[in-house]
C-alpha cells in the first residue's frame, strides 16, 4: 500500500539514523532484510512491574479455570481477529466439554461473538492492570496473534502467568524459545490453531505450578542501559 511504501522509506532516510529495536527478533528481521543505520540499540521486553507484583503474590500454585483468553482487536488487522474467531468456531465443534469453557477477548471492546454450540466470545475490552492480572492468573489457555516481526506483549504476559498460549511465527520470529508455555505456529491456519487449542484444553489441570521459565523476562530490571550511549550519539 501507499502507507507501507512511505513507512518503509522512513527507514531509508539519507540522514544518519539511530535505530532502537524492541526485541532481538525485530533487530534480526531488519538485518535480514538489509536495513542499515548509523547506530543501533536493542532492548528485550520485560514483564510489567505491576504484573510482576501480582505474580509474586500468587505463591507456588496458579489456580486455573476452564477459561480461554484471546487478544482480540477487530480494528487492528495485524492481530488477525477474524482468524481467531474462525479458530474458535472450529475448536468448539471438536472440544467435547466446550460448554464448560469461558471464552474472553481482551484488548479492545467489541460486540460479543457467537461461535457455536451456545458459546460466546465475550469482550472484556481494555482493563486495569489489576483486572488483567486476575484474568491472566485464572486463564488456562490463550491465543494471541501478531502478523509482524514484533513479538507482541500479550503472549509473553500470558506465558508468564502459566497460560498455555498459542501465537504465530513471522519471517525469522519464533517464540517457541521464549517459554515452554508458548506454542508458535509457523504457518497459522484456523484448523492448525484449533487442533493445538484442542490438545491444550483436553489436558486441562485446575492447578499449575507458578514456575515460569524465562528469568530475563520475569526479573529483568534495566532494559535501557544503553540510553547514555544514545544521548552521546545525539
Amino acid at each position: 500500500s501507499t502507507k507501507y511504501i512511505l513507512a518503509d522509506a522512513t527507514y531509508k532516510c539519507k540522514f544518519p539514523q539511530i535505530a532502537i529495536y524492541n526485541s532481538h527478533w525485530l533487530q534480526d528481521f531488519f538485518k535480514l532484510h538489509g536495513y542499515k543505520f548509523a547506530h543501533e540499540f536493542c532492548f528485550e521486553p520485560i514483564l510489567n512491574r505491576k504484573l510482576k507484583e501480582h505474580l509474586d503474590e500468587v505463591g507456588d500454585t496458579l489456580h486455573k479455570r476452564k477459561q480461554i483468553l484471546v487478544y482480540g482487536r477487530p480494528s487492528v488487522d495485524r492481530n488477525a481477529f477474524e482468524l481467531i474467531v474462525e479458530t474458535l468456531r472450529q475448536w468448539v465443534e471438536m472440544q467435547e466439554d466446550a460448554e464448560e469453557w469461558t471464552l474472553l477477548s481482551a484488548g479492545e471492546s467489541h460486540q460479543d461473538v457467537y461461535i457455536g454450540k451456545g458459546k460466546l466470545l465475550e469482550s472484556v475490552g481494555k482493563m486495569t492492570l489489576d483486572e488483567y492480572a486476575g484474568i491472566l492468573e485464572t486463564s488456562y489457555a490463550g491465543i494471541s496473534l501478531m502478523v509482524s516481526p514484533h513479538p507482541s506483549y500479550p503472549p509473553l504476559e500470558m506465558a508468564a502467568f502459566g497460560v498455555k498460549v498459542i501465537t504465530n511465527g513471522y519471517d525469522n520470529k519464533n517464540l517457541n524459545v521464549f517459554s515452554s508455555n508458548m506454542t508458535s505456529i509457523d504457518t497459522p491456519s484456523a484448523s492448525d490453531i484449533a487442533n493445538r487449542l484442542h490438545e491444550i484444553c483436553s489436558g486441562y489441570q485446575p492447578k499449575v505450578p507458578n514456575d515460569f521459565d524465562n528469568e530475563q523476562y520475569e526479573n529483568g530490571t534495566d532494559a535501557f542501559a544503553f540510553m547514555k550511549d544514545v544521548v552521546e550519539c545525539l
